[in-house]
């Protein structure tokens, strides 16, 4: 990418190769990042709903319902994106590569993501309801500054 840079004002060869190298690298880490991003649950969330639930005898009945979803969305996901993958053939301007090797980031992602799923959604319900109520009603921002102040 810099060689593309500094070419750019040089101007002493093509490196219509690069942006080829860079689109599929670009593509894998985006899909495999997104993937981890979801193992340790620390994807964008809104938690209006979760922290009312937090603490109360629903909690656990909600977390599983919410992960069921997910779930459900992330094989739907993984299937169709297999589905695609499965039907490309057309290939890469430059090196001739199958686009299979762009269009695999997503069939791995989601076979990735709904593993993690599962590992989540037994997790849930292997906790016993009770350890789900004694859990303290604190939202993330709570959570900063007391590790702020506590850091202070």
């Amino acid at each position: 990418m810099v060689a593309n840079v500094g070419n750019r004002f040089l101007n002493v060869a093509s490196l219509d190769w690069n942006d080829e190298i860079i689109e599929l690298m670009l593509v894998w880490m985006v899909f495999l990042g997104s993937a981890e991003v979801w193992r340790i649950n620390q994807h964008f969330a809104v938690d209006i709903i979760p922290v009312m639930f937090r603490g109360s005898r629903f909690d656990k009945s909600y977390r599983a319902f919410i992960s069921l979803g997910c779930l459900v969305f992330i094989a739907v996901f993984t299937y169709r994106s297999f589905d695609l993958f499965q039907r490309a053939t057309d290939v890469s301007p430059y090196f001739s590569l199958s686009r299979r090797w762009w269009y695999g980031a997503m069939p791995v992602n989601g076979a990735l993501m709904v593993l993690f799923s599962v590992r989540q959604l037994i997790d849930i319900l292997r906790t016993p309801a009770a350890d789900f109520m004694t859990l303290k009603k604190q939202s993330k921002a709570d959570e900063l500054a007391e590790k702020v102040s506590t850091a202070v």
